[in-house]
């Protein structure tokens, strides 16, 4: 029995790398367009590119295993089937079950070392992702200065140069419009000038000669100043074309780990109790108090029925005025939790994929009776379309506070789990397909 555990093993590490790899490579495809538009005019050397890439390999990776392993039980087990390899093993009295025990195992290993790497690993493979996408996006494009071209790469300024001479940096016919009020723009004009990059590229100056400095009142048209200088410097910040590195402790939800959520949950709750306390002080206190027999309005003894009611509604909207703010603050502690809850769910469910992904990916290769590539394909497709639409709608339904996180992130991994153990009864007893649900089984 060893020999045939160690053969269906083998029979599925090759699909298995193959789907690995092939996912991996569709998804860096669908993600490189997704960063092009914010590196391609940042100028960054090849090597930073390389490190955003490999970085975001992280989550692709924690997607890529469970599919890896659908596509590769439904090549694996339908190319035993059509090679009547099946076939043979039942006429030697070993089942379905049997042959898929060391892939189960195998499916098991594979989900604990999956819930390790996104607990231990991807958090903080996401953070330095996170971190590296703002320091990129902070940094300004590599100013390229041509004559007779509007320069609106530096937010708050217009700048226009007549004529440049790159080798001594002497600008000429030199207008710098300032908007950073637009209420209030600033417009200098000079004859010539030079201009110098200060800071390591964080900051640009110019020192311009013979020229106007204008300064305008969209609101107050009459309020109008000129200046003529014969030297004037412009000190213009925030020219960031290097890369700066920025470090932060602050975490996203996908950025934690498990332990790190539990403990946010922990917080969420805990910031509960004192508006549900505060809630039933409230009511206790506002009902003693109306229904005490020491209630009174004033010193007399006698009060018209409007203004005893008029009172008590005063009381009673007071009242439900208090208890809708602490519910509102009930309700957002609550969805605070249940983001964190999600998010530690879907560390293990996505994982355990693997596993249910075996139970239906199995008898299904068995039932296709055929082995090509085509098929496993087109069936992974459609399960991984259910199982993702069972993701992301479960999330969306429990962000809404709809469904329990728990059922949000674990319906895909049951739902298909079950079918899968419906299909794999199916082909270990040979019945027909619909046969659980004729009329005999239903009684």
């Amino acid at each position: 029995m060893k020999i045939l555990s160690r053969y269906i093993l083998r029979e599925h590490l090759g699909p298995f790398l193959f789907a690995f790899f092939t996912i991996t490579f569709l998804l860096i495809i669908d993600f490189v367009p997704k960063i092009v538009n914010h590196i391609l005019d940042k100028d960054l050397p090849l090597s930073i590119v390389f490190e955003l890439v490999g970085l975001n390999l992280a989550w692709m990776i924690a997607l890529s295993v469970p599919m890896a392993v659908l596509v590769a039980t439904l090549m694996a087990f339908g190319r035993l089937t059509s090679d009547f390899e099946i076939t043979a093993l039942k006429a030697s009295g070993v089942n379905l079950l049997r042959i898929m025990l060391p892939l189960l195992a195998a499916g098991g290993v594979i989900t604990i070392a999956m819930i390790g790497f996104n607990d231990k690993i991807l958090p903080d493979l996401n953070k330095r992702a996170r971190s590296l996408r703002s320091d990129i996006a902070r940094m300004r494009p590599t100013l390229v200065f041509r004559s007779g071209i509007f320069i609106s790469d530096v937010p708050g300024y217009l700048i226009l140069i007549d004529r440049i001479d790159h080798s001594t940096s002497r600008v000429e016919g030199v207008r710098i419009t300032e908007t950073k009020d637009p209420s209030k723009p600033q417009i200098i004009i000079a004859d010539y000038g030079f201009l110098e990059v200060t800071d390591k590229g964080k900051n640009m100056r110019f020192t311009l000669y013979n020229g106007e400095l204008h300064s305008l009142d969209v609101e107050d048209p009459d309020n109008y100043h000129k200046v003529d200088f014969e030297k004037q410097v412009v000190n213009i910040a925030g020219v960031v074309s290097e890369l700066d590195r920025s470090d932060t402790d602050y975490r996203t939800d996908r950025e934690m780990s498990i332990e790190q959520m539990e403990a946010n949950v922990d917080r969420a709750e805990a910031a509960i109790r004192p508006f549900r306390e505060r809630m039933n002080k409230a009511l206790a206190g506002k009902f003693d108090y109306l229904f005490s027999d020491s209630f009174a309005f004033a010193a007399s003894d006698t009060i018209a029925d409007s203004v005893a009611l008029s009172y008590v509604k005063g009381e009673a909207e007071a009242l439900m005025r208090h208890l809708a703010r602490s519910k509102q603050q009930i309700e957002a502690q609550r969805r605070m939790g249940n983001k964190y809850k999600i998010e530690i769910y879907k560390k293990y469910s996505i994982p355990a994929a693997s596993l249910a992904f075996i139970l239906i990916g199995a008898p299904l290769g068995v039932v296709s009776r055929r082995g090509g590539m085509g098929m496993a394909i087109a069936i992974s497709i459609l399960l991984f379309t259910v199982y993702w639409a069972f993701l992301i709608g479960g999330e969306d339904l429990a962000d809404r506070g709809l469904v329990s996180p728990f059922w949000a992130m674990w319906s895909a991994n049951i739902l298909i789990g079950g079918i899968g153990l419906y299909l794999l009864y199916i082909v270990v007893t040979e019945k027909p397909l619909l046969s659980f649900f004729r009329k005999g089984h239903l009684r």
